[in-house]
């Protein structure tokens, strides 16, 4: 095994030199990006963004885009402005439009959001040669001054949906849209990155608008990373150049750059080196090095999880297969690879020398990775494939992908947001035995008359039937009522929706299973000697004669709105002298602890009498055990010997195979069900579950790597097939009903 992997690094190190030399192949092969900036300046963002943060935003944006980009600037309020007109990126684009970044403000009187959409579609057309997206900032809604006889925000949003978002559609366009406070569209931001295939992402305050904007940088333009650790990265041979960006919080030290040979690169001593440019903002540092030094790298700053390292190589790698938006339980089927010059890295003495790794982390912060290679059963095409079935949680999830060879590491980084435009309702109704289900529309952007809802119900004896969801135009949704109609058990619910926007664009999504017991469980009554008495219910730590005026007292939110008159302050503050609970409560602990101590004393006294009963019991059991014991080993010393038979004759031996101890339950596991961020490895497909589909022996690794059970949430395994896909719905199939 050692020789093997002696030669096998021989074989890789002979093929450096043909990895990385196709370097102008590969860019000439990519389409340069085309991305558009636009900039909400109306009056909200004073108090939405009052330190401007916006500005250090953009400069984080112009300096990461790579050379021979297009990209140019709008600003919007009442008027929209052309603040950087489009061109080719480059030393002196970046430089107008920092300076013009400067000029950002919030005077804006009104929010013409589709106006600035509508002005920053010049020149976006399906041949273009480009990657085209935008990224769309606002903390509001679409405002416009009043026009007589008319709601002229309606009108506005009818003509973004109608007529500007189009033109978007058409050329293959994604906006991707960040919302700035709570103030900001939800909805409608949400509707137009839905329309256009692009990614909603929130913003909750100012500083968080900087990271906002570099997710949806990631999304935009494609870059090339090396693993950030602890501030510690790795440059190899092929890296033509890198950028690290570091964030630095407020009042940190200033950042320093630590080359492989112990030389130190700082914002000051930069301006005098040709190969390097240093950015310094208000909350992070840009480091660009040409040519840079090979080894390890480390920069003396602040620690934070998105600083990062984008680089120009030969060698990059791919993550296909993830939308900007995904939807619950639709499945996500990524493809990872090495590419050079093009061309998909197959040879195994490569692949067989790298670990392949997936981490995904959900909206609430746990997350779970996975070792996708192994040595003894590498794709044949070179391709690692992943499929996650069972995603649910709303909101924003991480995905990260690593490569670790022995001389280069890779990583890319994707969010990807989920949102669900259909809600579904679970209404138990316990005194009629039957759970109604409904299923609305969050928005008007919804079709519904196109949108359709499927459901299966698995009854108790493993029968199930299908239906058709029935739509209610008064309830602008679909509704069914879950009864045990084949006597009691267990019943299970599966919806499967396919929907259709205003615009056209169509969506799959899997709600996560309904499962009721029938009869169901009615809510009990509580004794009215179980509710507790008036005393334990007030909150007030005075005598019983305050109780009245605890009860006068207003609520927090109601005492907010209620005037005080200044003269009466005093007498509130004096109340407390007045209350002296501390003599009336010390004399009741003491009985009580005396009581207590009563207790335990005769508890002890108990436990004196009846010492040597425990001691008998305990050397009986210790003398029958210990004989058993005894007997199972000389046992055990006869029988040796015919345990290697027993074990060529039929396979490994019932008792053999339980000693590691494990089983498939000992795996099992739900996602949802971790509370303290704890890690554990990936559940075994349970014996009784659907056979996975097909798939060649190469597309994962059988040794994982797991820091957290993702089965249920993640399924990084292949999960229920029937649950993953739509094939049991035939939406297009004329029947209401089948089974």
């Amino acid at each position: 095994m050692m020789i093997n992997r002696w030669l096998s690094g021989v074989m890789f190190l002979s093929l450096l030199p043909f990895l990385f030399t196709y370097s102008s192949l590969i860019q000439a092969a990519e389409k340069p990006s085309d991305v558009r900036i636009i900039v909400d300046i109306s009056g909200s963002m004073k108090e939405t963004d009052p330190a401007n943060l916006r500005v250090p935003a953009l400069n984080l944006l112009v300096e990461l885009l790579p050379d021979n980009a297009r990209s140019g600037v709008w600003t919007f309020g009442h008027y929209v402005n052309m603040m950087v007109p489009l061109d080719l990126v480059d030393k002196g684009w970046r430089e107008r439009a920092k300076e013009q970044a400067k000029s950002i403000n919030s005077v804006g009187l009104y929010t013409n959001l589709t106006g600035a959409l509508e002005k920053a579609s010049w020149q976006l057309a399906a041949d273009s040669g480009f990657d085209q997206s935008v990224i769309l900032l606002t903390d509001g809604r679409i405002d416009m001054p009043a026009d007589a006889g008319r709601d002229i925000n309606e009108a506005e949003r009818k003509r973004l949906f109608d007529k500007v978002l189009p033109r978007y559609t058409e050329a293959g366009v994604r906006v991707h849209t960040v919302g700035l406070s709570a103030a900001a569209d939800t909805e409608l931001l949400q509707q137009i990155a839905l329309e256009t295939g692009g990614m909603y992402l929130e913003a909750s305050d100012a500083d968080a608008l900087l990271k906002a904007f570099l997710k949806a940088f990631d999304r935009a333009v494609p870059v090339e990373q090396v693993p950030m650790d602890d501030n510690l990265f790795e440059i190899d041979a092929s890296v033509s150049e890198f950028t690290a960006l570091v964030f630095r919080k407020a009042g940190g030290r200033q950042t320093r750059l630590i080359s492989p040979a112990g030389a130190e690169l700082s914002a000051a001593s930069a301006q005098a080196m040709d190969n390097v440019r240093w950015h310094e903002d208000v909350n992070f540092d840009l480091i660009t090095v040409s040519e840079p030094e090979v080894g390890s790298w480390r920069a003396d700053a602040d620690i934070d999880p998105d600083n990062r390292v984008q680089i120009l190589s030969d060698l990059t790698l791919s993550v296909d297969g993830l939308p900007n938006t995904l939807f619950s339980g639709t499945p996500v089927d990524l493809a990872m690879a090495l590419y050079n010059a093009g061309e998909v890295v197959s040879e195994k003495a490569i692949l067989g020398l790298t670990d392949f790794t997936l981490k995904v982390t959900a909206p609430d912060g746990r997350s779970g990775s996975k070792l996708l290679s192994d040595p003894e059963a590498l794709p044949e095409d070179g391709v690692f494939r992943e499929s996650m079935t069972r995603l649910s949680q709303i909101g924003e999830y991480r995905f990260e992908v690593t490569a670790v060879g022995r001389t280069f590491q890779r990583r890319q980084v994707l969010t990807a947001s989920l949102m669900e435009p259909l809600s579904v309702e679970v209404i138990d109704v316990a005194e009629e035995e039957r759970v109604h289900v409904q299923v609305l529309a969050k928005s008007d952007n919804v079709d519904t008359t196109l949108s359709r809802v499927i459901a299966k119900v698995t009854y108790p004896d493993a029968s199930s039937l299908i239906n058709t969801m029935a739509y209610d135009p008064a309830l602008k949704g679909w509704q069914m009522d879950l009864t045990a109609e084949k006597g009691p058990g267990r019943y299970e619910l599966v919806l499967n929706i396919r929907g259709v926007t205003a615009g056209g664009t169509t969506f799959k999504s899997h709600p996560e299973e309904i499962v009721r017991d029938f009869p169901l469980i009615k809510p009990q009554a509580i004794a009215p000697e179980e509710l507790p008495s008036e005393e334990e219910a007030s909150n007030t730590a005075g005598a019983a004669d305050d109780s009245e005026a605890a009860q006068s007292t207003p609520e927090p939110g109601v005492e907010e709105k209620t005037e005080q008159p200044p003269a009466e302050k005093p007498e509130e503050a004096a109340e407390p002298e007045a209350v002296q609970p501390e003599p009336e409560i010390v004399p009741d602990l003491a009985k009580r602890f005396a009581e207590q101590a009563d207790v335990v004393e005769e508890e002890t006294e108990d436990e004196g009498i009846a010492w040597w009963v425990y001691l008998l019991l305990a050397l009986g059991n210790l003398a029958i055990f210990g004989g058993a014991g005894a007997w199972w080993f000389m046992r055990r010393k006869k029988t040796a010997k015919a345990e290697p038979e027993a074990e060529v004759k039929g396979g490994i031996s019932d008792e053999l195979a339980g000693d590691d101890g494990l089983s498939d339950d000992d795996f099992a596991g739900d996602f949802d069900d971790f509370s303290d961020g704890g890690e554990e490895e990936i559940p075994l497909p349970e014996d009784d579950a659907p056979a996975a589909p097909a798939r060649a022996p190469s597309t994962m690794g059988s040794d994982a790597d797991i820091d957290v059970s993702l089965d249920d949430d993640f399924d990084l395994d292949a999960g229920d097939a029937e649950e993953a896909s739509d094939d049991w719905g035939e939406f297009d199939a004329d029947e209401d009903n089948k089974s």
